[in-house]
């Protein structure tokens, strides 16, 4: 006997079968199937499970579609038999019931439906039928449900009350079943039972290790009660808002919750939009967004949550999102029949186009601004305060922050956020300028700002370095003491010779003193002695031809206490007219400059505390006169002379030198305000023109 023709996809072991049930046909009359039927059921066997690995074997979700099918279908039946009471005493109630054990799990389905009556034997029995009563209920079925049970299963089983002819009869089978009618539940109506309420119960079984792994990966992610109360009210959301006498009970491990309208509704939103897609009337559909107050905390950035044939769906592209600063954190779920009408065959995707979720997008977020705009008002008031204080003290890059966004905010923007997004602005106008050749004025008068804001930021933080240092006592309350070493190398660091502006070394401190100091030239050098040398701290000298020759005597005193203020043997003062007359003596040995000492201007600068300046004027040994530098509190000036040796008659010979005595408090007091004045400028906190009173 020859076997006809084999369906294709059949699998060695469903070949087997196929060949020996073609047989039975064949010689035992007294089965009523032919072997076209029996090749129908055989090629629907071998279909089905092909179908159901393709949708299922690469799903991100995995698990969780079983959940999703067994119980919407479950949720339509129970709402198809309420289409049809007339005393509207019916209540829809659906239960899950989780049992988890360490290496196996069962769950099981159970609602109050209209069970297998005929109508729904046909439907179940043919795969791509799809319900008409679901249709009408707008339920959007697709007839694929069931392939979830054969993907993930080890075993299922139907257990289904319904109602025929006044008499109710129960049904029972497995799922799949191993004979040849496997689909076919279409001729079999079950048989009497006493029972008399329609029901149907789905019992499902996990002890093979991929499948177990499956639900344990799902279990682990949702492991208590009140974490899988929240994901069926996330999945089966417009079910349960949309039908007040609907209950979902879940129990998992013998713990028990309900979820109704009732219990979610006192913590709901709604808010309606249209949206005319492409300016076309004829496309206006309508959208609903639901808010769900819960326990957590707000997030700025609100994720919104689609469904689609009352199943929760992803967009296939983009995603929908809406910014915003709230007391109250939400769970965000968007409904709407658009959805319904483009969704993939697992209800999964949503398969618009980006550029209808772009509308959408703008239709929506107009649509929750003017829900919100009271919130937003408080938000971007918030904005504009902590912008104030952001431009007030990053100067460097309050120039690149871009005002319009961010007072336009929905959301509370915080430093970090706009300094961010500035920098980031920045960055982007300095590649523009270093990679074009055309100048942006804008861009250069920005960028030139920014660096100078830097320059003198930078001069602050040299100065509260200067400010650590001039305190008198340390964290601990004690008195400090403070090496020279400190104070020296913070304005010119040891050993360094200035001599020209095109070394790297010409980047120093001594801008503190004056900014005179800080430009320099083939004709004006300096040089910081070595520790241990017997020369004063810094010096400072102008060679120029067409200038007069000045040398600048600079001596550091500790910023805790100066070794000689007012010493009998030498004072401070005296100490810089010594050093006067080394150089003097030999100024080629000393600094290397071969001048005539006799036409030099001499001029020396002490710092010391203002503690040690009043304990040298008050010494007798105190030599010139004292003369007060007008506006600073405790810094001198005295006109000195300083012995170059003797005469020809033996009389001493003097020279004039000029030498400023000034404390480190002023210095630090005078440096700070010079340097609040660059800020203001930069700023354009003085005009330049006078003010326009007209």
């Amino acid at each position: 006997m020859r076997v006809p023709n084999v369906p294709v996809g059949l699998r060695v072991g469903e070949f087997r079968k196929f060949s020996l049930l073609y047989e039975i046909s064949a010689i035992h009359t007294t089965i009523h199937i032919s072997k076209y039927e029996i090749q129908e059921f055989m090629e629907q066997k071998s279909q089905v499970y092909y179908r159901s690995e393709k949708i299922y074997k690469n799903s991100r979700e995995k698990f969780g579609y079983l959940i999703r099918e067994t119980v919407s279908n479950s949720i339509h039946a129970t709402l198809i038999k309420q289409s049809k009471d007339k005393s509207n005493k019916y209540k829809p109630h659906i239960k899950v019931e989780i049992q988890f054990k360490e290496s196996e799990a069962e769950i099981t389905v159970i609602d109050n439906g209209e069970g297998f009556n005929i109508l729904n034997r046909k439907y179940f029995t043919h795969l791509d039928l799809q319900n008409s009563e679901k249709k009408n209920l707008n339920l959007q079925p697709l007839g694929q449900g069931r392939l979830a049970i054969v993907y993930f299963t080890d075993y299922a089983h139907f257990t289904s009350v319904h109602e025929e002819n006044g008499d109710y009869k129960i049904q029972e089978f497995n799922y799949p079943d191993t004979g040849p009618t496997l689909f076919d539940i279409e001729r079999d109506s079950g048989k009497k039972t006493n029972l008399t309420t329609t029901s149907t119960k789905l019992t499902m079984r996990f002890t093979k290790q991929q499948s177990f792994k499956r639900l344990e990966t799902f279990i682990y992610k949702y492991d208590d009660i009140e974490k899988l109360r929240n994901y069926f009210i996330e999945n089966f959301f417009p079910f349960i808002i949309n039908n007040e006498k609907l209950t979902l009970e879940i129990d998992y491990n013998n713990s028990n919750v309900k979820i109704n309208k009732k219990y979610i509704e006192n913590k709901i939103t709604s808010i309606q939009f249209k949206v005319n897609f492409d300016s076309d009337i004829t496309q206006n559909h309508q959208f609903k967004l639901w808010l769900i107050e819960k326990e957590d905390s707000p997030k700025f950035k609100q994720s919104i949550k689609c469904f689609a044939r009352q199943l929760q769906a992803d967009l296939e592209v983009g995603r929908l999102e809406y910014e915003i600063d709230l007391t109250k954190a939400y769970d965000w779920y968007l409904t709407s029949d658009y959805f319904d009408q483009n969704v993939d065959q697992k209800g999964d995707k949503i398969e618009i186009s980006q550029s209808h979720v772009n509308q959408i997008q703008n239709k929506m977020s107009e649509t929750l601004d003017h829900h919100f705009k009271n919130e937003i008002t408080a938000n971007r008031k918030k904005t504009e305060k902590n912008l104030k204080t952001i431009k007030e003290k990053y100067h460097s890059i309050a120039v690149f922050i871009d005002e319009e966004r961010t007072l336009n905010s929905n959301r509370v923007l915080e430093e970090k956020e706009i300094i961010d997004y500035a920098i980031e602005n920045k960055g982007r106008a300095e590649k523009r300028y270093w990679t074009s050749s055309e100048v942006d004025n804008e861009d250069s008068e920005k960028l030139l700002n920014s660096s100078l804001n830097i320059y003198v930021n930078h001069r602050n933080r040299v100065l509260n370095k200067l400010h650590d240092l001039i305190k008198r006592y340390d964290q601990d309350g004690e008195v400090k003491s403070e090496l020279e070493d400190e104070i020296h190398d913070l304005f010119l660091k040891r050993k360094e010779t200035l001599d020209h502006s095109d070394k790297i070394n010409h980047l120093h401190n001594l801008w503190i003193l004056d900014d005179k100091y800080t430009i320099f030239s083939s004709s004006f050098k300096a040089l910081s002695s070595q520790k241990g040398k017997e020369l004063s701290d810094i010096y400072l000298w102008l060679d120029d031809p067409e200038q007069t020759k000045e040398l600048l005597i600079l001596e550091l005193k500790s910023t805790s206490k100066a070794h000689n203020s007012g010493d009998k043997y030498e004072s401070m003062v005296a100490q810089v007219k010594r050093y006067a007359t080394q150089f003097y003596k030999e100024p080629v040995k000393l600094l290397d400059w071969d001048i005539n000492p006799s036409q030099v201007l001499y001029s020396g600068i002490i710092l010391a505390r203002k503690s040690d300046i009043y304990k040298e004027l008050s010494s007798n040994n105190i030599a010139g006169v004292p003369n007060k530098i007008p506006f600073l509190e405790s810094s001198y000036y005295f006109n000195e002379k300083f012995s170059i040796g003797f005469n020809k008659t033996s009389a001493p010979d003097y020279v004039d030198i000029r030498i400023e005595i000034y404390s480190y408090e002023d210095i630090y007091k005078l440096a700070l305000n010079r340097n609040t004045v660059f800020f203001k400028l930069l700023n354009s906190e003085y005009a330049l023109e006078p003010a326009d009173n007209n």
